[in-house]
């Protein structure tokens, strides 16, 4: 192909290309394959031209194994319509966009209603052309139309502009192999093709010349330039010039000291530009470092393979508009593995979120994605769901569903406390509790050990329904020795004490701890009360030592004491006496805990057991003759309510 001009500092060539035609005695169909080489047709300079009356022309094309076809079909028109036409405006002419560049090109002509309309008188003076031509160079005409004056005018050829790049490499990879490094002048320097791979190489400020060649960038005598740069006398540099003051006038002086003045203002703001511009780069690749240590990527994946759906990934700034820049005033709550606040994102769903603490340990960092994976596939009533998480910050923040009646520890030892709560509701509320740790120990895949049970990390809802929450103890169950943790963590009064000993955390010490919280519901005193008696500041040591004594009824809570309660609260307490065993292997499964407490759970919502006191004793009092006028009520239907009573509690096992 002829080269007419090499444009060395775009990086492009143009040179002459065929054009396809079909005409009476002549036809010619032309293809350009450019594979292999470092130049693509531009997109941007060239237009595919379609000329002729009723024309079809079809171009197919590749890019990077990509093959598309683009068509253009100029319109049929009178004689005196065609010589009312300016340009190429779809009127015996049409022309449409290169969609990319590309590296193949081949022309060909369709089916068209001339075929049919036009005589073969006419088929003779009629000609068809297509082609791909720079726009620049191309300027329609109607004479191109009847006969053969737009061939014999252009000898067969059009311009067409071609991209090139040197070798396939970006100016950081290229620059570290000097022997192949393409920008030889010492003034010059390297930019990336905007055209696809490769660079190409420029003179650099203040130079001209080829920049492929040594010493191909000569210095620009700016002082020779028409009009001269400078109001006064010019001096050239290498690379730049400057202008002497000496003879200045006021007038020149005050130009030079406004734009000293400008220069010093751009100065300042592109610094302050650049500064802006490489902390916020700065910034974001600090988020992308936390997100990667915590795990997001292994999230993305998961999540990308059709996992955790229902799993969102917040990032820190849609957190922070939620919680109100996490003001104080939207805290629920304060504990070990870090702080907890209201918030409600833009669809105004209320949430809690967790900033958590501290992460220290390198091994927990690394699984913290998986296990949020695991977290969030988590589906049972009675724990609360995890929504989502931010890991673009230092330690990861959590995203809870809204849980609106606070938790089982402020139910017991608030400022109301549970006086009211009957009995029936306290073992409703641990029969749920048992429910989510069983799910966890049992169901969940793989089994979960939350590790850190208490009262407060038991939430109640608007019907003051359990929910197990507060995960950042919890861990995937070991499988073997080296999984097991070497850091006890914990609350204590709560804590196992084999697990004390051990470092060994187990499902049996979730049973541990959820005994001391059934002592808390029956008992309405804290797991740990340092103000108390010596002997009465762990509520399980004090709690062990009545149950031997004899002494159970002095620790259960009076407002729950009653006759007809006697048998399920001393089985209440034999079933936290199971828990409380100081070896593990003694304890009952969660599982086994769960069923204990549904069955006694059943008995307290039998119809038998709704029944009020004073119309039990109205049905099944024997009233006995009166005494000097007072009339003595027997005190059967006291023993045949306990035998009743009794004997709905065996029906539950």
């Amino acid at each position: 192909m002829p080269v007419a001009n090499i444009l060395l500092l775009q990086g492009q060539v143009r040179v002459m290309s065929y054009i396809a035609s079909m005409c009476h005695n002549r036809s010619t169909t032309t293809f350009l394959d450019l594979a292999g080489t470092p130049f693509t047709v531009s997109e941007k300079e060239n237009v595919f031209t379609v000329v002729g009356v009723d024309t079809l022309g079809l171009m197919a094309g590749t890019r990077q194994s990509a093959i598309y076809v683009i068509g253009c079909q100029t319109e049929e028109s009178s004689p005196k319509n065609l010589a009312a036409v300016e340009g190429c405006t779809g009127v015996g002419c049409c022309q449409v966009a290169l969609s990319s560049n590309v590296s193949y090109q081949q022309f060909s002509f369709g089916n068209s209603t001339s075929d049919r309309n036009i005589s073969a008188i006419d088929d003779k003076r009629h000609c068809r052309y297509a082609m791909v031509v720079e726009a620049d160079k191309f300027k329609f005409r109607t004479a191109y139309l009847n006969t053969t004056t737009f061939w014999d005018e252009h000898n067969g050829e059009v311009p067409i502009i071609l991209n090139w790049a040197v070798g396939n490499k970006t100016c950081d990879a290229a620059k570290k192999d000097a022997a192949s490094y393409a920008c030889r002048s010492s003034n010059s320097e390297c930019i990336n093709s905007t055209s696809g791979l490769g660079y190409l190489c420029n003179c650099s400020e203040g130079y001209k010349g080829n920049p492929y060649l040594h010493d191909g960038c000569q210095d620009i005598n700016e002082c020779a330039l028409s009009p001269s740069p400078c109001p006064g006398r010019c001096v050239n540099r290498r690379g730049s010039f400057y202008c002497r003051r000496r003879g200045l006038s006021h007038s020149g002086t005050m130009i030079l000291s406004i734009g000293i003045s400008v220069v010093i203002v751009i100065l300042a703001i592109a610094i302050t530009c650049s500064y802006l511009t490489r902390e916020r780069r700065k910034l974001a690749n600090i988020k992308e470092r936390y997100f990667r240590q915590h795990g997001g990527l292994l999230l993305l994946e998961q999540i990308s393979t059709g996992q955790g759906t229902t799993f969102t990934i917040f990032t820190e700034a849609e957190l922070m508009e939620a919680t109100d820049q996490f003001d104080d005033k939207n805290v629920l709550g304060r504990g070990g593995h870090g702080t907890v606040y209201k918030g409600t994102l833009k669809n105004g769903i209320l949430v809690a979120i967790k900033r958590c603490i501290s992460m220290t340990d390198e091994q927990r960092r690394k699984e913290f994605g998986k296990e949020m994976l695991i977290l969030s596939q988590v589906n049972h009533k009675n724990i609360v769901k995890l929504l989502g998480c931010c890991l673009e910050v230092e330690v990861p923040m959590l995203v809870y569903e809204f849980i609106p009646n606070g938790t089982l520890f402020h139910f017991i030892h608030g400022v109301s406390g549970c006086c009211d709560a009957p009995f029936s509701t306290r073992l409703q509320i641990a029969h749920e509790s048992a429910l989510a740790l069983d799910y966890l120990h049992s169901c969940a895949s793989p089994p979960i050990l939350h590790g850190d049970v208490k009262s407060s990390n038991i939430l109640l809802d608007d019907k003051y329904s359990a929910k197990v929450s507060d995960f950042g103890a919890s861990i995937v169950a070991p499988t073997d020795e080296s999984q097991f943790v070497t850091l006890v963590q914990g609350t204590c009064g709560y804590l196992d004490p084999e697990y004390m000993q051990t470092c060994q955390l187990t499902d049996k010490s979730d049973v541990y701890s959820f005994g001391v919280v059934l002592l808390e519901l029956i008992t309405g005193k804290k797991a740990l009360n340092l103000e108390g008696p010596e002997s009465e500041r762990s509520l399980s040591v004090s709690f062990l030592c009545a149950l031997k004594e004899g002494r159970l009824m002095d620790v259960i809570d009076d407002h729950i004491k009653g006759e007809e309660n006697v048998g399920m609260l001393e089985e209440v307490a034999d079933l936290a006496k199971q828990c409380l065993e100081m070896a593990g292997e003694n304890r009952p499964a969660m599982r086994d805990v769960t069923e204990r407490l549904g069955r006694l759970s059943r008995v307290t919502h039998h119809p038998w057991m709704q029944r009020d006191p004073e119309e039990m004793e109205s049905l099944l009092a024997v009233r006995e003759p009166s005494v000097d006028g007072v009339e003595m009520v027997s005190t059967t239907f006291l023993t045949m309510e306990r035998t009743v009573g009794r004997g709905l509690l065996e029906f539950g096992r």
